[in-house]
């Protein structure tokens, strides 16, 4: 037995120095692989700018050729001069009978609580009398 254990004791000294090495080679190579993530974003970060500002001015010359289609010509701006009065026209018309049926609603409400009120009253009314004719009752 003792020889396993000494061969055993000797083969874990012999294999300190491999461990050593692969976990030197691990550490260089855990290095490399942040410096190249170091490099990646560092680049994205030049480059995402750029190429947002690219598609900004596309999508601006897109819109501004658009609109010079639109109105470089008396018919085109004729077209959609009615194009506008016809939306605004929709927009007042909704507004409008929006308007309508909120004063609606509210004739409604204070239709209501113009009733309540002149039944609350009429009842604050006999009982005012009533303590009136009380009162004059005991002072005659």
């Amino acid at each position: 037995m003792a020889t396993t254990k000494s061969s055993r004791t000797t083969a874990q000294t012999a294999a300190a120095p491999a461990a050593t090495l692969d976990t030197a080679a691990e550490t260089a190579e855990a290095a490399k692989t942040i410096s190249e993530q170091v490099s990646v974003l560092a680049e994205k970060a030049v480059i995402v700018p750029i190429g947002a500002g690219l598609v900004v001015r596309d999508d601006l010359t897109s819109a501004l050729r658009k609109l010079q289609k639109k109105y470089t010509t008396s018919v085109g701006l004729e077209k959609e001069l009615n194009r506008y009065e016809k939306r605004g026209a929709r927009a007042r018309i909704r507004l409008e009978k929006q308007f309508r049926a909120q004063r609606r609603k509210l004739e409604r409400e204070l239709k209501v609580r113009r009733k309540d009120l002149e039944k609350q009253s009429s009842v604050v009314t006999a009982r005012v009398e009533d303590l009136v004719s009380a009162a004059q009752g005991l002072i005659s």
